[in-house]
């Protein structure tokens, strides 16, 4: 997940401080979430299915606190997990209904320390194999690991996605445009997301994943105000297939950001597995 801490003004004005939730690094978003539903192939009338998605990961960083200078080196673990309603309006009109909770622990960089748990709402229209989807989302960002209460949001957001397959390799782009409402005026922005999943199959357990990514942030209002940032993500993963619904990827990942606010710019490695699983 990796957020980047936002409550930084425009260039010009104090720096008031930072929070550690913010605008979200690159694995904050989940691509398995734009892919398709297992419900989508039965008939609209059967009934609806529940299912618990998450994933496991302890990860190094060579950069812990989104910092310019000063970079500090740490290892973090990532819970993540998910509850779904999954069901179908009609035979092209699916819904998700889910609650999601995760959180980054640090073992030195305790400022680093942030929750997030959400509660949302997905319609996604299937049309000639592509999805189209719009979503609701209520967020609520938390200092530490759930224990200050930073701010609450609702995002708003619209994608599109689509599976390729060729040969051994499936490419499955996704764009996603959203407009985050919040309790805290720093926190209100519009974001613009372009993502590329790609997955080689090298037989029927072993894959080479990659995730490319660039993200847009445009800031709208309080003290970030005409803030702009960019986020610029490339990684390659060995993915091993216990099971159809259990997995360990290891994944090298480089991210980048620009920003018209110098101190906001940073560079980021990091390294780890991550288990997967679907029940």
């Amino acid at each position: 997940m990796r957020s980047s801490g936002f409550v930084l003004p425009i260039v010009g004005l104090p720096v008031l401080g930072l929070l550690s939730a913010g605008t979200a690094g690159a694995s904050d978003l989940d691509l398995n979430e734009f892919k398709t539903s297992p419900v989508a192939a039965v008939p609209y009338y059967s009934a609806p299915s529940w299912s618990v998605v998450g994933s496991v990961s302890p990860t190094f960083t060579d950069n812990a606190l989104f910092t310019r200078d000063n970079r500090k080196s740490d290892i973090y673990y990532e819970p993540d997990v998910s509850v779904r309603l999954d069901g179908n309006l009609t035979n092209d009109l699916s819904y998700r209904l889910y609650a999601r909770a995760q959180y980054e622990a640090f073992s030195r960089e305790k400022d680093g320390n942030f929750a997030v748990a959400r509660m949302g709402a997905r319609l996604t229209e299937n049309w000639n194999g592509w999805r189209f989807s719009a979503i609701y989302e209520n967020r609520y960002d938390f200092d530490g690991v759930y224990r200050d209460l930073a701010f609450t949001s609702h995002d708003v957001m619209g994608s599109v996605a689509r599976d390729f397959g060729v040969g051994r390799a499936t490419f499955s782009p996704l764009l996603l445009l959203t407009y985050r409402f919040s309790d805290l005026a720093e926190a209100r922005r519009w974001r613009f997301d372009a993502v590329l999943g790609i997955e080689v199959k090298l037989d029927p357990r072993w894959s080479v994943v990659s995730t490319p990514l660039f993200e847009a942030f445009w800031f709208t209002d309080g003290l970030n105000t005409g803030r702009q940032d960019q986020i610029y993500s490339v990684d390659l993963g060995l993915k091993y297939n216990f099971a159809s619904n259990v997995s360990l990827t290891t994944t090298v990942l480089y991210e980048a950001r620009t920003s018209n606010v110098p101190l906001r710019r940073y560079r980021d490695v990091r390294v780890g597995p991550r288990l997967d699983f679907a029940f």
